[in-house]
């Protein structure tokens, strides 16, 4: 048997033995232990006031699954146990009379302002807000010095009339130019 042979029966007993072996199922999406099947939209509370707010309050907040997701995308997209818990609090929370504000903060109080999707512009979060403009700034003035080539208007501006000093130096450099590119036949 030659070398080619022994990798195309291996390759083939390797597919056949893939081909028998269960297909691991896809995500059929998180525990859902927020759900609640009574919901008018899919089993979640997304419509009315109510739905405006949890969904305000869903987008505000990152889940803490490391995901980086926000609540509400983490729980249709990942397998998560938090985001879930989450949105059922946060039903809770509006259903027994808090505000958003009241909700977000005690949210922040008990994870800090790491659970919020858009962090406070205040201190070191300053940097973050202002760096991106100043960068974009910072380079559209660089490539803006590099097309025109360190010149100015001025320098750029034709001349109606030179002074005789000016023709007799201007004759001078194209006399040197003409010397030194001239054919050499």
């Amino acid at each position: 048997m030659t070398r080619h042979t022994i990798l195309a029966v291996f390759s083939m007993a390797a597919l056949v033995f893939a081909a028998t072996l269960p297909a691991q199922a896809q995500s059929t999406g998180p525990r859902h232990e927020g759900y609640d099947p009574t919901a008018s939209v899919g089993g979640h509370y997304h419509e009315g006031e109510l739905g405006e707010k949890l969904m305000i309050l869903e987008t505000a907040l990152k889940c803490k699954c490391s995901c980086g997701l926000d609540v509400h995308s983490c729980q249709f997209q990942m397998q998560c146990g938090t985001s879930p818990v989450w949105s059922l609090r946060i039903r809770q929370q509006l259903e027994a009379g808090e505000s958003v504000d009241a909700v977000k903060a005690s949210f922040v109080a008990e994870y800090g302002t790491e659970v919020l999707m858009l962090p406070p512009a205040e201190g070191f979060n300053l940097l973050g807000y202002f760096l991106p403009a100043m960068a974009i700034l910072a380079a559209a003035a660089l490539v803006g010095m590099v097309a025109r080539g360190g010149t100015t208007r001025q320098a750029l501006a034709p001349v109606s009339e030179l002074s005789e000093p000016e023709k007799e130096r201007l004759r001078e450099a194209m006399q040197k130019l003409d010397e030194e590119e001239s054919p050499d036949w």
